[in-house]
């Protein structure tokens, strides 16, 4: 938008949706207005030259802009043009001449609400996609799965039910029984708590331990969907960078030294994109800094079941400090919406009132079938998966190693989902995204990743949505798209 000063100021106008390009372009002007993208007193462009920007008529700008003066967003004066008025009380009045959907109040998307819609979408045929970090089809849970949900089925009190709120008491047992076995003696099965699916959990989390302008502490880095969530709830995020070992506990330390953020959110185990474990020592270190500056620590755990080496979770180091999340999205299928929260009896009442205002109970019948799941073939699949994980990666090494240039830096800890990938300065991660896809190959680029500014040398190969035959491919055609962008 350089003609007129402004970058991203121009809408794109769908001309075949049913709401008037007026309606449009004013709805677009009204949300950056409210959301204090064009400030108070901000100069719009002329009438003549919007419209040309635009490819619609004047009278379409003309009519877009009316409105506007009519809810009382701008001001319209001979001699100086159109400019962003002086709201009353941050809201402009409503006309009657405007649809109320229109009208209704500016709502937070995050920086890439089209992030998580990518994680979730569909197979395209022909593509062969690097998105979704959800579980190979091989080892495959589904025939014990299958198994597990007939034999549920034949109850009617687990089919037909709501359910408690906490969740499913035998799979709330079963989960402290596993989360014991990794080390946290503390937990107990009143300590959890069944989502429909762990970032239900985040959401909660959010919602109960901040309000909108609090600061919180997260890894830069991060996974896209809590960051989308933290940006909805209006809560601030201070980056900690992460590097191979985890995240830097001693830039969390520097920072807690001056600020009282609300939470640390860290993924720890396998983390996601960078597939980066924290140390033992970096663990405790962490734990000890959030206990003297009096911070509760957010652990998102969904791949801790995936490690190749016994590292404890944080919620095993400090009980009573900790709000953990995990899920078996990633172990078992993500279709299955159950995760868990285990949290501090302080605390819990809390969460668990936010749980019920978004959904009551999760679905108790799909609880029961994976509670019987885990009692018959869980263990051995997640055994399997763990292996599997492995080939894969080497199967991504190879092919790297023989398609992409060395100046394409990737992360080294192996065995979870994820390949973080660095290209050199001259590339840039969205030009090679869009040539990867005109070549059926596609991945995320690193810029979801990121809080603040950044990430845009960066990308994330997700290896376990592919077969392994697709994996080598799909690396070849991204390493073609490298070839002809460095052309």
């Amino acid at each position: 938008m350089a003609k007129i000063g402004w970058a991203g100021l121009l809408p794109t106008l769908d001309r075949d949706s049913i709401v008037p390009l007026y309606l449009q372009i004013y709805e677009h002007l009204r949300e950056a207005i409210l959301a204090g993208t064009l400030p108070e007193s901000t100069r719009l462009p002329p009438e003549r030259t919007m419209a040309e920007e635009l490819r619609v008529n004047r009278s379409t700008v003309v009519r877009a802009y009316r409105e506007l003066v009519a809810g009382g967003l701008i001001d319209q004066r001979v001699g100086s043009g159109s400019r962003v008025a002086h709201l009353r009380a941050g809201q402009p009045e409503r006309s009657p001449a405007v649809p109320w959907w229109v009208t209704l109040p500016p709502w937070r998307v995050g920086e890439f609400p089209m992030v998580l819609g990518e994680l979730a979408a569909k197979h395209e045929p022909g593509r062969i996609s690097f998105v979704q970090g959800v579980a190979p089809d091989e080892p495959s849970p589904l025939a014990e799965l299958a198994s597990s949900f007939e034999r549920v089925a034949r109850d009617p009190r687990l089919v037909l039910s709501y359910g408690d709120s906490e969740g499913y008491e035998p799979l709330r047992g079963a989960i402290a029984e596993r989360m014991r076995a990794r080390g946290a003696s503390a937990i107990e099965p009143k300590n959890v708590v069944v989502l429909t699916g762990s970032t239900q959990g985040i959401m909660i989390v959010a919602q109960s331990l901040a309000e909108p302008g609090d600061e919180i502490v997260v890894e830069q880095p991060s996974y896209p969907g809590a960051l989308q969530i933290f940006q909805i709830c209006g809560l601030r995020a201070i980056a900690v960078p992460v590097d191979e070992e985890g995240m830097r506990v001693d830039h969390v330390e520097a920072i807690l030294r001056t600020r009282k953020p609300r939470f640390i959110y860290t993924m720890p185990s396998l983390h996601n994109p960078t597939n980066a474990t924290a140390n033992l020592d970096r663990r405790e270190r962490l734990i000890t800094i959030a206990r003297r500056a009096g911070v509760p620590i957010v652990e998102d755990d969904p791949y801790g079941p995936l490690l190749q080496r016994d590292l404890p979770p944080l919620v095993a180091l400090a009980p009573d400090h900790v709000v953990y999340l995990s899920t078996f999205s990633k172990t078992i299928a993500p279709s299955l919406r159950i995760g868990w929260l285990a949290a501090p009896r302080t605390i819990l009442e809390r969460l668990l009132m936010r749980k019920q205002a978004h959904d009551m109970a999760t679905s108790l019948y799909v609880q029961a079938a994976v509670h019987d799941y885990l009692e018959r073939g869980y263990d051995a699949h997640v055994a399997q998966l763990r292996d599997e994980l492995l080939i894969r990666r080497k199967i991504a090494d190879d092919a790297i190693a023989a398609t992409w240039p060395a100046s394409i830096r990737i992360s080294k800890p192996a065995g979870g989902f994820y390949l973080w990938a660095t290209t050199p300065r001259e590339l840039r991660a969205r030009p090679l995204l869009d040539a990867s896809e005109r070549l059926g190959a596609s991945f995320l680029f690193g810029e979801a990743f990121y809080p603040g500014q950044g990430g845009d040398h960066n990308f994330r190969l997700a290896l376990t949505a592919a077969t392994r035959s697709e994996i080598a491919e799909g690396i070849a055609r991204i390493g073609k798209a490298i070839a002809s962008l460095r052309a």
